[in-house]
């Protein structure tokens, strides 16, 4: 096992979670005027609402995630790297 791979992998994948979960955050306030539901609990927060927040941040987690392996791939080795190994 590559150690430095381990490593890069995972600080870029750290990475692009807080970016995506900020654009997110910052996305949701701007197109509804209110945070994001935290509570699915909470009786003010509507089912379609947590569903369509869940949709759209797990979409773009998974992708800001893909685009970070692949650019740390290219930066560390410039090899396919096998994302299960991160």
């Amino acid at each position: 096992m590559d150690i430095g791979w381990k490593l890069v992998s995972a600080g870029s994948m750290a990475v692009a979670s807080a970016l995506a979960s900020k654009v997110v955050t910052i996305g949701w306030k701007a197109v509804t005027g209110h945070q994001p539901p935290e509570d699915p609990q909470d009786p003010s927060v509507r089912l379609a609402e947590v569903l369509t927040f869940a949709v759209i941040s797990g979409a773009l987690m998974g992708l800001s995630k893909q685009l970070a392996l692949a650019g740390a791939s290219k930066w560390y080795g410039g090899k396919e790297r096998d994302p299960q190994m991160a």
